[in-house]
């Protein structure tokens, strides 16, 4: 889960809501105030997460020049979703993404951040048609692998679909509470965090739990897919161990980009940096040192 540091939205990035042909859709988009967009970058948000873990990183893409949209998934925190098990399969939440590029005109630059790359790559291998890129954001090849986190989201998805959803939350806060070097958020923001997570549709939030411990590693598919791949991640990432994430990106054919003083969300923690990484990677050149101000 991503804290942001501020619910402030900056100047021009707007909450919108993005119609498709399967469903609505709440993002926060921003669009260049002067000139015509570059064009799209979509970001698709992880596990207990939402559109608000983007919201600096979409001020900074969008003064380089793209039009840059940020969604909640189905079932996640402002959009809605159903209660059912077989709508937050991979192939649905892919489908979905498919059909915000379609929406969008096509041709994203898409982005996900941890969970959000597992679907990011499902909606690639879709229909790799309406991709430009995709961007995988401190995410990994398939489920963890190691026991103790397998076991933890095994634990959560039971309680998401047997406990009142404020009770996953209260437990799961003390639980992280207890992890050395936590750091209280401001209220307001530990009053969002709550909001976001007790938002969520339980018995989505339980499956895409449940998605982190099953999913398949399609690595070899979507290298074969022909859209251009980028794989990225904060110097003290802490969710895919990083030489998974850097094997993944050598079997990607890519060498696996850092994020230099971030760690699981370094849009929020480097959001110019971050940037840069990516606008470099649509360009198709080096990165620079260079970072908006």
């Amino acid at each position: 889960m991503s804290t942001p540091r501020t619910l402030t939205l900056p100047h021009g990035v707007h909450p919108v809501t993005l119609e498709t042909d399967r469903g609505s859709f709440a993002t926060l988009t921003a669009v260049p105030e002067i000139g015509t967009p570059l064009g799209t970058v979509l970001l698709v948000p992880g596990w207990t997460g939402s559109k608000e873990d983007f919201t600096p990183l979409v001020d900074h893409l969008c003064r380089y020049g793209w039009r840059t949209v940020a969604v909640d998934q189905r079932g996640q925190y402002e959009t809605t979703g159903p209660a059912d098990k077989s709508a937050y399969s991979l192939a649905e939440l892919g489908a979905d993404v498919v059909a915000m590029s379609k929406a969008l005109g096509g041709f994203s630059q898409l982005v996900g951040h941890s969970f959000g790359g597992l679907v990011a790559r499902e909606a690639v291998l879709t229909d790799p048609s309406v991709f430009s890129t995709i961007s995988l954001m401190c995410s990994g090849p398939g489920a963890f692998t190691d026991e103790q986190t397998l076991q933890s989201l095994q634990m959560l998805a039971f309680g998401l679909e047997n406990l009142p959803i404020d009770q996953v939350y209260d437990l799961k806060l003390g639980h992280d509470r207890e992890v050395p070097g936590y750091v209280a958020p401001p209220e307001d923001v530990a009053a969002f965090l709550r909001t976001r997570f007790t938002s969520n549709v339980p018995l989505s939030l339980a499956e895409i739990t449940r998605r982190l411990t099953d999913a398949e590693d399609k690595t070899d598919q979507l290298a074969k897919s022909g859209v251009r791949v980028q794989v990225l991640h904060g110097e003290t990432d802490d969710g895919w161990p990083i030489p998974v994430q850097h094997a993944m990106a050598a079997a990607l054919g890519v060498k696996a980009e850092v994020v230099p003083d971030a760690g699981h969300s370094p849009a929020i923690d480097q959001p110019a940096a971050t940037a840069r990484l990516l606008v470099d990677f649509f360009h198709d050149y080096p990165s620079l040192a260079t970072q908006v101000d």
